[in-house]
C-alpha cells in the first residue's frame, strides 16, 4: 500500500509524472536481493505530483517493499532530521546544500547500471563536483519571455533587458540580486561562475544604467506582469513558461547563454536501505521512465536514450532544448561560495536597489 504526506502549502512548481516501470531494456536487481523478512519502509521525498502512484507502485515490486511517498511543496518542508527520506528528488540548488551539510550519501554507481543512459556532459557540475551525491532526471534553463504581438522575431539577446531603452518601462528583471548579475555576466561574455571583481562591478555599472529602463526589479511576479499586459518582456525558466496558457506569450533562449537548472536523485547519509534506494533511482534512469517523466513535466531530458524514443513534437520543441550552439553557453552554477564573494555580490545589489 502507497502511503502518501502531504507538506507546506506553496509551491515553485508541480510536476506531473507516471506511466509502469514495466518498459522494455530496464535494468532491475532480482527480487531475491531484497529479502521479504526484511520488509522496511523505503521513503521517497520528491515534489508534488513528481511520482504517480502508478510508478511508486512499480518500484515497490522492484525492491520487494512497501514505499512511503512523502510529497513537499517547499524546500522549508523538508526535514533530513529525523531521517524522513531515503530517497530525495530536488533542485541543484537545495541538494547542494544538503552535500555541504553532510546528509547525502555518495553513490555506489556500479547499483545504478542505468547511468550509462545520462549524457556525459553532466558527468560534472557546479553544485556537485564529478557526480558523486545526485544523479539528474530533468534540466531546464533561464530565458526570456515576451509579448509576441509586440516583436517581429523573437527578442534573443538580453541587450533588449538589460542594455537598451527601446522596451522602456515594459521590462521585468529578477528580484534575485545574484542570479541577475550572473545573467549580466553572461550578456558581457563570461562565466557566470567568475568571481573576478572587476566583470562583477561591470555588471553592477550595467544594471544601473538601465534600472531607469525597468519597470519592476522583482518586487512582482514578471510572469504574471506579462500575462497581466504591464509588461512585454521578462526573465523567467522555460518551465515557468510552459505554465502560461496565453497564446501571446512566447520564449526564447538568449543566444549569450544563461543559467541551467536540474531536478535530480540522491539518497540521504542516514538511510539504512541503501541498496534498495539505488536500485529506485536506477529504475527512475530506465529510458521509458526518463522519457514519460520528461514529456509530462515539459523538461528536457538529461537521458540519451529517451531522448532518442520520445515524441517528434517534444524532441523538436524550442522552449524545451535550446540549439546546439546556445546550450554550449548555458552553466550550472553553484550556490556555496566564499563568504567575501557573497557579501560582494550582496554589497552590490543594495547598490543597485539604492541607486
Amino acid at each position: 500500500m502507497i502511503k502518501k504526506m502531504k507538506k507546506a502549502e506553496t509551491s515553485r512548481r508541480k510536476f506531473i509524472s507516471g506511466f509502469s516501470l514495466l518498459s522494455a531494456g530496464i535494468i532491475l536487481r532480482p527480487l531475491s536481493l531484497f529479502s521479504q523478512e526484511e520488509n522496511p519502509v523505503l521513503n521517497i521525498g520528491s515534489p508534488a505530483n513528481f511520482l504517480s502512484d502508478k510508478l511508486i507502485s512499480s518500484f515497490q515490486k522492484v525492491i520487494n517493499s512497501s514505499i512511503n511517498s512523502i510529497v513537499y511543496s517547499s524546500n522549508s518542508s523538508i526535514n533530513f532530521n529525523d531521517n524522513n527520506y531515503d530517497v530525495l528528488i530536488g533542485r541543484d540548488s537545495y541538494l547542494e546544500s544538503l552535500i555541504d551539510d553532510d546528509k547525502i550519501a555518495e553513490l555506489n554507481k556500479d547499483l545504478i547500471p542505468n547511468n550509462s543512459f545520462i549524457d556525459p556532459k553532466f558527468n560534472n557540475s557546479a553544485f556537485d563536483k564529478d557526480r558523486k551525491y545526485t544523479v539528474p532526471l530533468s534540466y531546464g534553463a533561464i530565458g526570456i519571455a515576451y509579448r509576441k504581438s509586440k516583436f517581429s522575431e523573437p527578442p534573443s539577446t538580453w541587450r533588449w533587458l538589460l542594455d537598451s531603452d527601446k522596451y522602456a518601462g515594459k521590462i521585468a528583471l529578477l528580484g534575485d540580486g545574484r542570479t541577475l548579475i550572473q545573467i549580466a555576466l553572461k550578456y558581457m561574455g563570461v562565466s557566470l561562475n567568475t568571481n573576478d571583481p572587476m566583470w562583477i562591478n561591470q555588471a553592477e555599472k550595467l544594471l544601473k544604467r538601465q534600472k531607469v529602463n525597468i519597470k519592476d526589479f522583482g518586487k512582482k511576479n514578471g510572469k504574471e506582469l506579462l500575462i497581466n499586459g504591464e509588461v512585454d518582456l521578462a526573465i523567467i525558466s522555460n518551465e515557468e513558461f510552459k505554465k502560461i496558457d496565453n497564446n501571446d506569450i512566447g520564449f526564447t533562449f538568449p543566444r549569450e547563454g544563461s543559467l541551467i537548472w536540474q531536478d535530480c536523485a540522491c539518497i540521504s547519509k542516514a538511510s539504512l536501505k541503501a541498496e534498495e534506494s539505488h536500485s529506485v533511482i536506477n529504475s527512475m534512469l530506465d529510458p521509458k521512465i526518463s522519457k514519460s517523466i520528461a514529456e509530462n513535466l515539459q523538461t528536457a531530458t538529461p537521458n540519451i536514450m529517451a531522448l532518442d524514443i520520445s515524441k517528434k513534437s517534444y524532441k523538436e520543441d524550442s522552449t524545451i532544448f535550446p540549439n546546439v550552439q546556445i546550450i554550449e553557453r548555458y552553466e550550472d552554477t553553484s550556490t556555496i561560495l566564499d563568504f567575501d564573494y557573497e557579501m560582494m555580490i550582496e554589497e552590490m545589489w543594495d547598490n543597485i536597489l539604492d541607486s
